[in-house]
């Protein structure tokens, strides 16, 4: 079994890779940098919302740039010292957050071929383990080659209000389940075919991946695939992977959508 989730994720040659949901995106992000930076791979790290301003752990270096110019001339001066480091347009100092680019400054970067990949956080969920999206989220650069929709496991069980789930009146909307109700596969499963429609409709042609995060219990594993076996079909979901980053070996399960049957197969077990 690899260690490396960038294998299990085919993320091979270049691409754009949004991250998005909840649960796990930033440090989902930092490990896909880290993994690629390893193989040889020119990497940025960004968002199209906030982050918290990373760590030196996360990325040696952090460049504020508030033009595309700008930006331009600073990765190409950072790219001399590094394979890998993040950006932003400023630095909101009342939070301590980085604030990133539109889309559009996304898309233009990618268009000088200065990186082999840029991770992109296109969502916020305020540090909580599920979310449903507003209507002006997320926020997908059009240059995306790769979407990821994160779920964070160590919902399930909780109840459904503001302090776990981000936007909780409107994920109750989308699902059914009611206010205070305990958080269960069905209603996540429901969660994300609704996210994952909602990016089709804008991109169909997006690689797009469901990533099952905090799987560290047994029972989590098979909520997991409980969540897995409830996701409608036909899908535009290519891969769902069951994992938990803080392990050495993140990833418990993956499953492929067979692009015609439209069937799972277990990878790895």
């Amino acid at each position: 079994m690899t260690k490396q989730l960038i294998h299990t994720l085919n993320l091979n040659n270049r691409g754009v890779l949004s991250l998005i949901g909840a649960g796990g995106k930033t440090s989902l992000m930092f490990r896909l940098a880290k993994e690629l930076t390893l193989t040889g791979k020119t990497v940025l790290t960004t968002t199209t919302t906030k982050i918290f301003m990373p760590t030196q752990d996360q990325s040696p270096e952090t460049v504020i740039a508030g033009s595309f110019e700008e930006l331009v001339k600073r990765s190409e001066s950072s790219l001399n010292r590094y394979h890998h480091f993040s950006a932003g347009s400023r630095c909101d100092l009342s939070t301590g957050k980085l604030i990133g680019f539109t889309p559009d400054i996304i898309d233009l970067l990618w268009q000088t071929s200065l990186f082999d990949w840029i991770i992109v956080e296109a969502d916020g969920a305020g540090q909580k383990p599920l979310k449903a999206t507003g209507p002006h989220e997320p926020v997908v650069p059009r240059v995306t080659s790769h979407l990821i929709l994160v779920t964070g496991l160590d919902a399930l069980g909780l109840p459904l209000d503001d302090d776990y789930v981000h936007r909780a009146k409107l994920f109750s909307k989308n699902t059914g389940l009611a206010m205070g109700k305990t958080v269960d596969e069905q209603s996540i499963a429901t969660s994300i075919n609704i996210e994952i429609k909602k990016v089709f409709a804008v991109n169909p042609h997006l690689i797009k991946i469901v990533f099952l995060n905090k799987a560290d219990t047994k029972d989590r594993i098979i909520s997991a695939q409980k969540i897995g076996n409830l996701l409608q079909y036909p899908t535009p979901i290519s891969r769902i992977i069951t994992a938990s980053l803080k392990d050495e070996i993140p990833v418990k399960h993956c499953f492929t959508i067979h692009p015609t049957k439209q069937k799972t197969k277990n990878l790895i077990s």
